[in-house]
């Protein structure tokens, strides 16, 4: 099997809380596995830039504008598996500061529809205590340093 390579912009949703906006995804070809729980945002398409892709992805995913993006937070690259298919994939993280709100999926793929099955404002604490997967896997330690 071929391994695709996907670079995408993630975004950390943090509220005046520092709960920070995840959500919960299934690999339908994996039943067995627990849902995994992470930020949002997705792949680069054509030309675009980290940071229009990143204001995209909040916008389809939850319908909420990102009005300012600042600089990147931090960058991690890993091999993963996902609906029989294999990626290297680069992602770099922005944090967004922004009121609470509740998520509208009216710009979702159809793979979305099918795979993410919730989302949560996480509290530092309750990443801390989770047993849940979620990624990336130092997401508590990395809001503690930047909030």
């Amino acid at each position: 099997m071929a391994t695709v390579r996907r670079v995408c912009a993630k975004v950390l949703l943090v509220d005046a809380q520092d709960r920070v906006f995840l959500f919960s995804g299934i690999d339908r070809t994996r039943p067995d596995d627990p849902p995994t729980w992470f930020p949002v945002g997705g792949e680069l398409e054509g030309n675009e830039t980290l940071e229009a892709a990143a204001v995209r992805e909040t916008a389809e995913e939850t319908g909420f504008q990102v009005t300012e993006l600042g600089p990147p937070v931090c960058t991690r690259r890993f091999e993963w598996n996902f609906e029989g298919t294999s990626f290297d994939q680069e992602e770099t993280y922005f944090l967004v500061r922004t009121p609470g709100f509740t998520p509208r999926d009216h710009g979702w793929t159809d793979l979305e529809k099918a795979t993410v099955v919730g989302h949560h404002w996480w509290t530092l604490e309750e990443l801390r205590e989770t047993r849940e997967v979620v990624f990336p896997e130092d997401l508590a330690q990395l809001l503690d340093r930047l909030l």
